[in-house]
């Protein structure tokens, strides 16, 4: 019988560890560029955005272009190497609360709010996911939402809910509210402007389309944090086998050097949310404002440059896994960029939406940009690729621009839950401790989910002539 259960054991699927599974796709994507016609768009630098734009109409075949093996082998250098500014940001935010982990007072302040919240886990919960949703549906905050990752994963593990639910509150509070973008510059504004829309025109239906994004969210979040505190989702929480729930029921009060310290996290983090909105700050900023706040509360604390810089250290030794999550993803793009391919995907996804018109061309926009998604997963990225050929084709098939952008915004944001070049989502799970597998097994149902909901307001903008045009 044993041998029996140990011959079945063999052929039983398993999901390939995410560093396994990132090569499979480099090795896939490479065999791609064999399969798949090379081609390109023209691109005009359009000065309106200082944004290079593609022309429509412009889409042309050129000499095949497959990756050789030296490109495929040195893709992940070159990601390293292209993504320089994000690794570089991952290690500092990792070695800056690196230090404040090391003073004890995220653990004590948890414990506090916690007690505070004891058995409204999902009011703090739901309060925390609206205000992420918020900054990201109006300044398009992404990245930026990154420092919360070690915050959030501190506070779900000490509610039992297991590092995946920190994760979740930040990613899907940033995509529930950031897809919909009643306000984004990113998607919304570049999408608007290329379609020669007023900017950020149509807001009504964005709001509602985030009000019940953001409301799906939360559902899932809170419902799944339920179930694993419960120890119904053990496979979401083997990634919490550190954790001795018992040690930290014993976690001293704060302290007031402790209260110092966080007051300190608490101005940083006002810092760079109003920095944001008022100046623009991204990567570099938000990076001297942390490694500021780190130093700062390692020097008050401990009174030691030795001990902070011990800290530092290790804090950003623990992100060395999300950065290599990260390089292997950019390693994909590098290999289809090298291959010519991406230009040929974004048009074969146009030609079958020049067949279909109303409610199934707007569901069509929105899944093939889904699909585009994987290819190109920057929201500017996309728009600047897919916008100029959205536009025109939204006006013969019968679709406003306007439902033509809700669309692209849709497909852009909701799929990056599962996409596995999406570098805000890899970087997240890499800071939680969270395996991209996993990731992928906790948020597909949320997908199918924003899914369903994206097709009724689809459908809703559709039959209502949603506009101006």
């Amino acid at each position: 019988m044993d041998k029996d259960i140990s011959e079945k054991n063999k052929f039983k699927f398993h999901m390939p560890d995410t560093a396994a599974f990132f090569m499979i796709m480099i090795l896939i994507t490479a065999a791609l560029t064999f399969l798949i016609p090379s081609g390109t768009f023209d691109r005009v630098l359009d000065e309106a955005t200082n944004r290079t734009i593609v022309i429509d109409g412009t889409f042309k075949w050129i000499d095949a272009a497959p990756v050789t093996f030296q490109q495929i082998m040195s893709s992940l250098f070159r990601g390293i190497i292209d993504g320089a500014d994000i690794v570089a940001f991952i290690f500092i935010v990792g070695g800056s609360f690196g230090i404040i982990g090391a003073t004890g007072a995220f653990e004590s302040g948890l414990d506090t709010l916690i007690r505070k919240f004891n058995g409204k886990e999902g009011i703090m919960i739901a309060g925390i996911m609206i205000a992420i949703a918020i900054c990201g549906g109006t300044f398009g905050m992404g990245e930026e939402a990154l420092p919360f990752v070690a915050i959030l994963v501190a506070a779900a593990r000490k509610m039992k809910m297991g590092r995946i639910t920190g994760v979740a509150i930040v990613v899907i509070g940033i995509y529930s509210g950031y897809t919909a973008g009643p306000l984004n510059p990113f998607n919304t504004g570049i999408g608007q402007g290329i379609a020669e829309l007023p900017i950020f025109s149509g807001i009504g239906m964005r709001i509602l389309l985030m009000v019940g994004s953001v409301s799906i969210g939360v559902h899932h979040v809170v419902s799944y944090g339920k179930k694993i505190k419960a120890g119904k989702m053990n496979y979401l929480t083997l990634n919490d086998g550190d954790l001795d729930f018992e040690e930290i029921q014993m976690v001293k009060p704060l302290n007031q050097s402790q209260k110092i310290v966080l007051g300190i996290l608490l101005i940083s983090i006002l810092t760079m949310i109003f920095c944001v909105l008022k100046f623009g700050w991204y990567f570099e900023e938000i990076s001297v404002l942390f490694i500021t706040m780190g130093l700062a509360c390692g020097i008050y604390y401990f009174k030691s440059l030795d001990e902070t810089g011990k800290a530092f250290v290790k804090g950003a030794c623990d992100m060395t896994t999300a950065v290599i999550y990260f390089a292997f993803a950019r390693a994909i793009l590098i290999v289809m960029q090298d291959g010519q391919i991406m230009d040929t995907i974004v048009y074969a996804m146009s030609i079958p939406l020049k067949n279909v018109d109303g409610v199934f061309a707007a569901w069509g926009i929105f899944i093939s940009q889904g699909i585009v998604n994987f290819f190109i997963p920057s929201s500017s990225g996309q728009a600047a690729a897919v916008m100029p050929i959205l536009t025109p084709l939204s006006d013969l098939i019968g679709v406003s621009r306007q439902t033509a952008i809700l669309a692209y915004q849709c497909g852009d944001g909701f799929w990056n839950m599962i996409t596995p070049t999406q570098m805000v989502v890899l970087a997240a799970c890499g800071l939680g401790g969270i395996k991209f597998t996993d990731w992928f097994k906790y948020s597909w149902r949320l997908v199918v989910k924003w899914c369903i909901w994206t097709f009724i307001v689809l459908a809703i903008a559709v039959l209502t002539g949603y506009g101006p045009f």
